[in-house]
């Protein structure tokens, strides 16, 4: 199993200051999407849930739980 670099524990998982800021991005572009120009919510979910699971893939960021160190791979 992996461990942080920093402070070697155990406890890690994937995401990071890149990943949220995709959320916040893609909540900001979904809110209008359904509301204002009347696209279909779940077609906009999906797209969004795509988006994500891509966006894991490539940018691979794990955080530590512990110490909140962030890096690649």
């Amino acid at each position: 199993m992996r461990t942080c670099p920093s402070c070697d524990s155990e406890k890690i998982r994937r995401g990071g200051m890149t990943i949220w800021l995709i959320y916040i991005a893609l909540i900001g572009l979904a809110i209008p999407a359904t509301l204002i120009f009347r696209l279909n919510s779940a077609i906009v979910a999906g797209i969004m849930i795509a988006v994500i699971v891509i966006a894991h893939l490539i940018f691979n960021q794990r955080v530590c739980l512990d110490c909140g160190h962030q890096w690649r791979g």
